[in-house]
């Protein structure tokens, strides 16, 4: 109010409302990112990874985002524990 109509008009600046995360932390997530999950999961959740930095799963989402990381578009191929799996793959490979 003190600068009058030129105040109200100019855009002043300032700082963003959430402080980044600390670069530390972005690679600690994207490394750990890349390896399995300590619990029975196939790939990490932005909420677990969340949990386990301190962060907020959005944080997580956007360093996966800004890393190019799809965690749940992992490819892998997992044997099968059926005693008999190799003579049903001989099976349906023969045919």
């Amino acid at each position: 109010m003190h600068e009058g109509i030129q105040g109200l008009t100019r855009d002043k600046t300032r700082p963003s409302r959430i402080p980044p995360l600390p670069a530390e932390t972005v690679d600690r997530v994207v490394v750990l990112t890349n390896q399995a999950p300590p619990h029975e999961a196939t790939h990490w959740s932005a909420p677990a990874m969340a949990k386990t930095f301190g962060i907020s799963p959005s944080s997580v989402r956007r360093i996966w985002m800004g890393q190019g990381l799809q965690p749940h578009r992992v490819r892998s191929f997992k044997i099968s524990n059926d005693p008999r799996f190799a003579d049903k793959l001989k099976d349906v490979v023969g045919l």
